[in-house]
């Protein structure tokens, strides 16, 4: 007796400690819910064995019943396989998830109800997830895989061969495949962080060099010629404009995030600029935004210079309105332009321009960011949702 509670004390002291180690990765990695279940399923694991009454550490420390005992285990052993299920189909991103847990967790109920073993039930819906997640390629599939075969396995020689705690050994080895399988999938978020911002520095370059090249200071210094001798008070009012662009790319450059505050002047500046040179008249407006968002440099600005470029050639007038709303776990911006869209609709290659603002949102939000362009009624679109962030 003495020795199963050591073994099981000591089963105890690795599982906490596994529990521990997910729960710090959920906080340091974008509160992924499939690291949170994992914890769980950790902390509800290390319950079991507390509640086993062969070990008898509950009836001891907490002056429980035998009877007491079996119903916690019981309720433990349910709630576990559940936060199991849970981790599998957040980890795997299984459609509907919603309904998918829903039906497991009635399922589970049933069985608990019934006094049916839940191993076999969670085993095989494990496996079912695990399949699913190999047939799309997805990553740690067959690691997953082999854990809840180790699991199940192990668990069946406690049975035959009555040992007392290969149920947590088998559940050890799971935690372990899933260890693997986690860190090698940190190491690849942090590969492509780095990646992606080396590519942004490159772009970022490529950028300044866009805003200072040489015909667009050639051209606006002809233009600025011209409004000396025959509007001095607008050639005022240009370089003003001009000034505050170069001042505001040179004082973001090198920065992961700024104020879109800060982003808004810069697109004003350029509106302001492209006004004079083209004698026309375009406009930024904006909706839901409260001034303290923090969003990568330059990228809007990007976006409205594409605008200008593609869809108003021939136009004396040009509408933008950048908003903001809410959504699921996020916030969504849409950048609206009324500019002309090409006869042969959206463009499917992507210029220096989207590879930036694509390379800096990565950066900035490593793989919780998607873009859209489309033509909608009346113009252009560009949708871009940032998860995480409210």
């Amino acid at each position: 007796m003495q020795a199963l509670q050591q073994s099981l004390i000591f089963i105890i002291g690795i599982l906490l400690t596994s529990s521990l180690f997910y729960l710090i990765l959920y906080f340091g990695f974008r509160r992924k819910l499939a690291l949170l279940f994992l914890s769980l399923f950790c902390i509800c694991q290390a319950a079991k064995a507390f509640f086993r009454t062969d070990g008898q550490l509950a009836m001891q420390m907490l002056s429980w019943s035998e009877d007491s005992a079996i119903q916690g285990t019981g309720f433990i052993y349910t709630l576990g396989g559940f936060f199991l299920i849970s981790f599998l189909i957040h980890q795997f991103e299984t459609p509907h998830k919603a309904i998918f847990l829903s039906l497991c967790a009635g399922v589970q109920i049933v069985h608990y109800l019934a006094h049916w073993s839940q191993l076999p039930l969670v085993l095989t819906i494990g496996l079912s997830i695990s399949l699913y997640a190999f047939r799309r390629e997805r990553l740690g599939a067959l690691l997953s895989a082999t854990g809840l075969l180790l699991f199940g396995l192990v668990t069946y020689l406690e049975i035959e061969l009555v040992n007392q705690v290969g149920y947590f050994i088998g559940t050890i080895a799971f935690i372990l495949c899933m260890t693997l399988f986690v860190g090698h999938q940190i190491r690849e978020q942090i590969r492509m962080q780095q990646a992606a911002l080396l590519r942004s520095s490159a772009l970022e370059n490529q950028l300044l060099k866009k805003s200072l090249q040489p015909h667009f200071l050639f051209n606006s210094l002809m233009s600025l010629q011209e409004w000396i001798e025959s509007k001095p008070s607008e050639a005022a009012q240009f370089v003003q404009a001009l000034a505050e662009e170069f001042r505001s790319v040179c004082k973001m450059s090198g920065k992961q995030l700024i104020s879109i505050d800060e982003e808004l002047a810069m697109c004003r500046s350029h509106l302001q600029i492209m006004s004079y040179r083209k004698r026309a008249q375009f406009e930024l407006t904006t909706k839901g935004i409260s001034g303290d968002e923090q969003v990568p440099p330059a990228i809007f600005h990007t976006l409205i210079e594409n605008g200008l470029t593609h869809g108003f050639a021939e136009r004396q007038h040009g509408q933008f309105i950048l908003s903001k709303s809410s959504i699921s776990k996020g916030h969504r911006y849409e950048l609206f332009n009324d500019g002309q869209a090409p006869e042969n609709g959206l463009a499917t290659v992507k210029g220096t321009g989207l590879k930036y603002v694509e390379a800096r949102l990565e950066e900035s939000f490593p793989q919780a960011w998607q873009l859209q362009t489309k033509i909608v009624k009346g113009g252009w679109l560009v949708q871009i949702d940032i998860q995480g962030q409210k």
